[in-house]
């Protein structure tokens, strides 16, 4: 099966109704069906292939890869496919200043790791049940936000971000700091960029899912 093909069985190609779709966009569509946008699979082609040589030639340099996804749909697979392909991922309820405020996001880290070292310590066990239960909530809290980037040691060289118009303010912060992206976009993105974009159904688990694969496979 063609890459062409497996685009349009994982319906990555379908968008939102014409009515909310950006005229930014309109370059990218192929036709209008039943009112909804849809767009060229061929040019999604080009774009996954061009972001999967950004992807493999940042990995070259053993650069740090970071996904920023707040799909709730996609939440717990991001973690799985983290796993799988070696990337940083952030999920829930990503802070605005993640990439702008970088010094920040370290001590938010350092912070966690802390706090992981001292529930599995012999101190911990002093502690009242109430006491413990607190600390066990905290650390829980901040892993939800953090733990996808534990690991994470300066500013990401690459960053994907999945929905560009969701997620207009990483767009923005990675083109002020001049990053390397790839944002996945749908028929709503209004922006212009100098990073990558793929247009994808930014809405659909298995469009997510195909384009992520591919890029990292």
């Amino acid at each position: 099966m063609t890459v062409t093909a497996d685009i349009v069985k994982a319906k990555v190609f379908v968008w939102q109704p014409k009515n909310k779709s950006n005229p930014k966009t309109s370059d990218s569509r192929l036709w209008v069906f039943n009112g909804m946008v849809v767009f060229d699979p061929a040019l999604i082609e080009e774009q996954l292939k061009a972001g999967k040589e950004l992807i493999q030639e940042t990995k070259k340099t053993k650069g740090e890869i970071l996904v920023i996804c707040e799909k709730a749909l996609y939440k717990e697979e991001l973690e799985t496919l983290s796993i799988k392909w070696g990337f940083h991922y952030l999920n829930h309820k990503v802070p605005a200043w993640v990439m702008t405020n970088f010094d920040t996001l370290l001590w938010r880290i350092r912070s966690l790791k802390d706090l992981r070292s001292f529930v599995e310590s012999w101190w911990f066990e002093t502690l009242t049940k109430k006491e413990q239960s607190m600390k066990k909530r905290e650390l829980a809290k901040i892993e939800q936000v953090y733990k996808g980037v534990v690991n994470l040691r300066k500013i990401p060289d690459l960053v994907i971000i999945v929905d560009g118009q969701f997620m207009s303010k990483f767009v923005l912060e990675v083109k002020k700091l001049k990053s390397n992206a790839i944002v996945l976009a749908s028929s709503d993105f209004d922006k212009w960029i100098d990073q990558q974009v793929v247009m994808c159904n930014t809405n659909s688990f298995d469009s997510i899912d195909y384009v992520l694969n591919y890029l990292f496979a």
